[in-house]
């Protein structure tokens, strides 16, 4: 007998139809966010909200928010919807200079992360994920950690990895006609990590299935997991029971503190110093501080903590207290923010230097010159002085960047200047780096590899926050000199004893994979190396 009308059918059509309009109306409920507050908005699909292509991994997140750029070229900000949550898109340079620096109070928290409760995980701690008071003193705690001095001091360890680099290139190329340059370079990196963070030889160049490379790919899988369980999580429950289960992150937090613990133990009992970040955060846990070794080294620090409040104890005493994982953390850091950065820059400026052989054959020779003077040893001062070098590096990262955006907590009711939307206390702020840094009204030709735009004279033309990177402000990345370094020492010893070019397996344009999770990973990429006699 029908409930309601005269046949089932009619019933349910009406059963179903009233179900596909409550859950329409609830995946929905927040698309009015920008519109109630004057706010220009990118229209947004239902479920996936404007960021759909990427969180469905059809394109990667920076090619997704430079689509949402460019699509208002004419509004300071921009309202757009992950899934049902609102951010704001930051465009104007001006406003983003606001939110960055000038009025950087007001956005001091990554919109991601924890406060890191007692109970978090090693992520969870690092420097980069924390907030509040524990970030601030955090932060103070580590900014005399990447001086140019302590990096200095570091440098012989980078070094060894580059040499080793050179031996790992010679031995791939006795194999093949080509290198696959991401994954030889992520050995590189991952041999400096474990060497300057962990204090240990990952001999990952030589074995490409050590035990500490295998977990740097486990930290990924597990991140990028993790993001998709989270996706099914907010979308649809109720399909986490039917998945396979996912990679955890005890065996890699595990791997981790015995690993750093181990050498701290190894080097109490011996006596060893190597001067490396090991050394300084135990330094940190005994002294409460780092020690300063001279005036130059505390102008620099001071110069780093200029956005930071002057009130901090310069005892170290607080009522903040770190427990181990705490430091364990900071050394996990390194494998989250410098791995598969690192190792994209350096894929992404040798494969624009092989399709480029003017710019690279000019750079070739600035570093022989340069080295001429240092008795033809790399050297750190040899590196710090290669100009072109450095102006090579910043064009990859401008056309590349590998943080596909910088995201900030909005900590209070906030008047976006000039204009009268005001941001809600808690909601997101999202800077596209991509898209500044490719808006052809800022960069002419953004598509162009062209190191020229890093003169000293064309950089005083630009506004200053058109080349964002590192970030800028209080969040700054603290491990930026220390990144810089590495990527130069590898290009440093490839290009002093290779010409790099393309092959019939290089990829054109180079390809990204969308499922990075908080940078842009490239794909592999073949190119040739064939040795200068």
């Amino acid at each position: 007998m029908a409930l309601v009308f005269s046949s089932w059918s009619a019933d349910l059509a009406v059963v179903l139809v009233t179900c596909l309009t409550a859950l329409y109306l609830y995946f929905t409920r927040s698309f009015s966010y920008w519109r109630k507050r004057g706010c220009p908005c990118m229209p947004p699909t239902v479920l996936v909200g404007s960021t759909g292509r990427a969180i469905l991994q059809l394109e990667t997140v920076d090619e997704c928010l430079k689509r949402v750029y460019d699509g208002k070229p004419d509004q300071p900000v921009v309202g757009l919807y992950a899934k049902q949550r609102p951010f704001l898109m930051v465009r104007s340079l001006d406003v983003v200079r606001s939110v960055m620096v000038k009025d950087a109070a007001y956005f001091l928290d990554r919109s991601m992360g924890s406060s890191s409760d007692k109970n978090a995980d090693l992520a969870s701690r690092t420097l980069f994920m924390l907030k509040g008071k524990k970030w601030r003193h955090m932060r103070v705690k580590l900014t005399p950690t990447f001086t140019s001095g302590k990096i200095k001091k570091m440098f012989y360890l980078i070094n060894e990895c580059g040499k080793e680099l050179l031996n790992c290139i010679d031995h791939e190329m006795s194999r093949d006609k080509s290198v696959n340059v991401k994954e030889t370079v992520a050995r590189y990196s991952t041999d400096v990590i474990a060497s300057c963070a962990f204090g240990v030889n990952a001999n990952s160049l030589a074995d490409p299935d050590s035990e500490f490379q295998v977990t740097m790919r486990k930290v990924f899988d597990f991140m990028n997991a993790s993001r998709i369980v989270k996706i099914i999580a907010e979308l649809a429950p109720w399909l986490l029971q039917l998945l396979p289960s996912m990679p955890r992150s005890d065996a890699v937090g595990s791997f981790v503190r015995k690993t750093f613990w181990n050498v701290v133990e190894h080097r109490k009992k011996h006596g060893v110093i190597r001067k490396d970040f090991v050394d300084i955060l135990m330094q940190i846990k005994n002294e409460g501080r780092v020690r300063v070794d001279d005036a130059k080294e505390q102008e620099e620090i001071k110069e780093d903590s200029r956005y930071m409040d002057t009130d901090t104890p310069k005892t170290g005493k607080t009522d903040i207290k770190l427990v181990d994982d705490d430091f364990v953390a900071q050394a996990f850091i390194f494998i989250i923010a410098g791995f598969e950065t690192s190792s994209s820059v350096v894929s992404f400026a040798l494969y624009e230097l092989a399709m480029s052989p003017g710019i690279q054959d000019r750079m070739r020779r600035e570093i022989q010159d340069v080295l001429q003077k240092h008795d033809s040893e790399v050297t750190y001062e040899a590196i710090a002085e290669m100009t072109y070098l450095d102006m090579v590096m910043m064009e990859t990262i401008r056309k590349y960047p590998t943080v596909p955006q910088l995201e900030r907590k909005c900590l209070q009711d906030y008047k976006i200047p000039g204009t009268e939307i005001v941001v809600e206390k808690g909601t997101s702020v999202m800077i596209p780096v991509l898209g500044i840094h490719r808006d052809k009204d800022i960069c002419p030709e953004p598509e162009r590899f062209d190191p020229e735009r890093f003169t000293p004279e064309n950089k005083s033309k630009r506004h200053h926050f058109a080349h964002l990177p590192f970030g800028e402000g209080p969040r700054i990345c603290i491990g930026m000199r220390f990144g810089q370094m590495q990527v130069k020492t590898a290009l440093v010893h490839i290009l002093t004893t290779y010409q790099v070019r393309r092959c019939a397996q290089t990829p054109v344009p180079p390809k990204k994979t969308p499922s990075g999770v908080s940078v842009v990973a490239l794909k592999d990429i073949a190119l040739a190396f064939h040795k200068i006699t």
